[in-house]
């Protein structure tokens, strides 16, 4: 029997037709492949949102930023932020529930506390508040303050007063006291007189968990400075000491 080459054609032209729909058209629903793992999806929704309630990640964990408030920036009634060289813990830094916070104010003049305030020499401890409710020019209490948000001053929240005054200081008269703690190697560059304000943790009632803090307080020529920061309060182990280090 002879091959039919007219029929052998037409196979190979009909063959050569459905490679190329083929090819053209990618392959069946059956024979797609299916995609797992996580999806990445991107939105513009509630951008800005996103953004004020960022958060910062350190070893420890998340940690709150500060609010951004209009007296947490320079401008306005806060003509000088530049006089609070530092503060500790530093930024999302911990402080023991035993512990002490500390603000350093450094001028070319003493910084200025309550008139008539009677601080210890040797410790720097405030023996006696003077005038809390004197104002400097700008209207401030001179008196140094910590708030805790969102209760902070343009709130009319609690105002806490330091328990310690270490270094040079005007309530009235430029005086000195001794005991300041070493400054951070974070400070900004200090001036001719420089203070440390602390406060006792214990005495301004946080309990475990993280804060945001906003410290004011005059400089030696009665111009404001304001600065926030963030930090966590814990519960230190029995085997922690009141200065925040374990024995060695």
């Amino acid at each position: 029997m002879g091959i039919n080459t007219g029929a052998l054609y037409i196979i190979f032209i009909l063959l050569a037709i459905i490679g190329l729909a083929y090819i053209a058209s990618g392959p069946t629903p059956s024979q797609t492949p299916v995609l797992v793992g996580p999806e990445a999806v991107t939105t513009q929704k509630n951008t800005a949102k996103s953004q004020g309630v960022l958060q910062l990640y350190n070893f420890a964990g998340a940690t709150i930023t500060p609010p951004i408030t209009s007296l947490c920036q320079k401008g306005g009634a806060n003509v000088h932020p530049e006089a609070l060289i530092a503060y500790s813990p530093e930024q999302a830094g911990a402080v023991s529930s035993n512990g002490q916070i500390s603000l350093w104010v450094s001028d070319t003049k003493p910084p200025y506390i309550a008139p008539d305030e009677q601080i210890a020499r040797g410790s720097g401890a405030v023996i006696q508040h003077g005038n809390l409710t004197a104002r400097a020019p700008d209207n401030y209490l001179l008196e140094p303050q910590l708030y805790i948000f969102p209760y902070t001053i343009s709130r009319n929240g609690t105002p806490y007063f330091p328990d310690f005054v270490k270094g040079a200081y005007n309530n009235g008269v430029p005086l000195v006291s001794y005991n300041t703690d070493i400054l951070p190697a974070y400070a900004l560059p200090k001036s001719n007189y420089t203070v440390e304000f602390v406060w006792n943790v214990k005495h301004i009632g946080l309990t475990d968990g993280s804060y945001s803090i906003e410290f004011v307080a005059h400089d030696g020529h009665q111009k404001l400075g304001v600065k926030c920061m963030s930090l966590r309060v814990y519960t230190p182990p029995v085997t922690q000491n009141s200065t925040n280090k374990l024995p060695l």
